[in-house]
């Protein structure tokens, strides 16, 4: 039978071990046999990393521990656990470091798969810590476990208020200048609308209006056309920036009763 390529080729696992990690590391889990105990936990994910790396943890009958992780010494828990450690502090360093959304969301996609890990870690020691509670390293572990969970869900909550309130501001900026410049182009339109009689006045009729009006100085009739056209002006101003009428809102005093 093909052996797991995590088992380290000096370790003499008892066979039903073996058996059970199969050829991959699978899920975080726990597993005993022969008062052996063997825990596979993952490596700290990367962002869009689908397969997970697994990483061998042996507990002995007489006690020992053994560990597939590189440069593992020890039980190699402690050496697992300050890496997930320096990935969450990394991790908050750059969540107080964005300022664009683009940076939240690079966090927060790292934080994913970093919660689910560290809460399945949680889950894996708590369960060999009661099939081993004589073990002071395991509940220690257990514990700091429990913390890097806690932690990892509060930077994962921290993270999306703080991209919620970017994307908030964001588009209170653009309705912000979205109202400036339809206020820009409600002045043009008023100004339009004011001069537009004098304009049309002016290319029908022309300026010079001593044909039209015989025996009237060319004076006087500019200033008639200006007159005329300045207070047509103001009516049709004035009515497109009337408010406009409310549907169903009641104008006679009969209409109460």
């Amino acid at each position: 039978m093909k052996s797991c390529p995590l088992i380290p080729a000096d370790w003499d696992l008892p066979a039903t071990l073996r058996i059970r990690l199969g050829h991959g590391p699978g899920r975080q889990r726990v597993m005993e046999a022969d008062d052996h105990l063997m825990m596979v936990l993952h490596e700290v994910p990367k962002h869009h990393q689908y397969e997970r790396v697994g990483q061998l943890f042996w507990r002995q009958p007489d006690g020992d521990w053994l560990t597939s992780l590189p440069g593992g010494s020890g039980s190699g828990l402690e050496q697992h656990l300050k890496i997930y450690a320096q990935t969450i502090d990394r991790l908050t360093e750059e969540v107080e470091l964005a300022r664009a959304s683009e940076d939240f969301f690079g966090v927060l996609g790292a934080l994913s798969p970093l919660a689910r890990s560290t809460r399945n870690l949680y889950s894996t020691l708590q369960e060999a810590r009661k099939l081993r509670s004589e073990d002071a390293q395991l509940l220690e572990s257990r514990d700091t476990a429990y913390g890097l969970t806690r932690q990892v869900e509060l930077l994962q909550s921290d993270a999306q208020t703080a991209l919620n309130f970017e994307v908030a501001r964001q588009a209170e900026l653009q309705s912000e200048a979205s109202h400036q410049m339809a206020a820009s182009a409600h002045r043009l339109n008023v100004l339009a609308a004011f001069f537009f009689p004098l304009a049309t006045f002016s290319a029908v009729l022309g300026v010079n209006l001593q044909n039209l009006l015989p025996g009237v100085s060319h004076r006087t009739a500019l200033v008639m056309m200006l007159a005329a056209g300045l207070l047509l002006g103001g009516g049709l101003t004035y009515l497109i920036t009337r408010p406009p009428a409310r549907p169903g809102k009641r104008t006679s005093g009969r209409d109460g009763k």
